[in-house]
């Protein structure tokens, strides 16, 4: 924490590692475990204890299974998205970078061309709300958004199943990055909200609202 060990150097030998710290070797073992489990460094077989940082993605995946074994329900995470999406829309539209919003309209056009293929149509629905998270350019925002990504894709399977794609007419998405490209926070977060609410209303439709999160995608199967 404190850099004297940084990303891609290796850590003492257990050995010295022990003399250091006048403790067993199986003290440090359980000391390295834990490092690893928080993604700090990786036991490279042969060449020793590395240093990296994969700090981000555990406490993002611990966050996820926080919301998924807390039996909260699926009103929660609704309104937890639709908190998080709009105030994401509002920094995108302020900061979003011309690749971004490329990454963006590529997302949207790829949405069309896929309008008869269920997965891929997802695939790049989803994606375009993965890039504009990153377009908020605001770190830890983004890494609680990768926390809610799984349900938010089975949310998305689920309505476009149900509904079909909904790009074509309804053009929320369109909408929404037209808003960013123009730094229209305001409206930005204005079509935001009324992306979420529609989408959240077919699938409220097609979901009994008190189920838990867990329950939902272990009836998809996505758990």
């Amino acid at each position: 924490m404190d850099g004297t060990y940084i990303k891609g150097d290796y850590l003492p030998s257990e050995n010295a590692l022990c003399n250091e710290f006048e403790v067993s070797r199986t003290t440090i073992r359980d000391a390295v475990g834990g490092l690893v489990e928080k993604g700090f460094v990786e036991r490279q077989h042969g060449k020793g204890i590395l240093v990296i940082d994969k700090s981000n993605s555990v406490a993002t995946d611990s966050f996820r299974n926080m919301m998924l074994r807390s039996s909260y329900s699926v009103e929660e995470f609704l309104e937890t998205r639709e908190m998080i999406e709009k105030q994401i829309a509002v920094f995108a539209a302020k900061r979003a970078t011309e690749s971004q919003i490329c990454a963006m309209e590529n997302s949207i056009s790829m949405m069309m061309k896929h309008e008869d293929d269920l997965n891929k149509y997802v695939e790049y629905d989803l994606d375009f709300h993965k890039q504009l998270a990153q377009a908020s350019q605001n770190r830890l925002l983004i890494a609680v958004y990768e926390a809610i990504v799984p349900m938010l894709q089975q949310m998305i399977m689920d309505v476009v199943r149900a509904t079909g794609a909904v790009e074509h007419n309804m053009r929320y998405h369109t909408q929404i990055l037209e808003c960013i490209k123009a730094h229209d926070a305001e409206s930005a977060q204005e079509k935001t909200i009324e992306h979420d609410r529609a989408s959240e209303k077919m699938f409220r439709e097609s979901i009994d609202k008190k189920l838990s999160l867990e329950q939902v995608l272990m009836a998809s199967g996505s758990v």
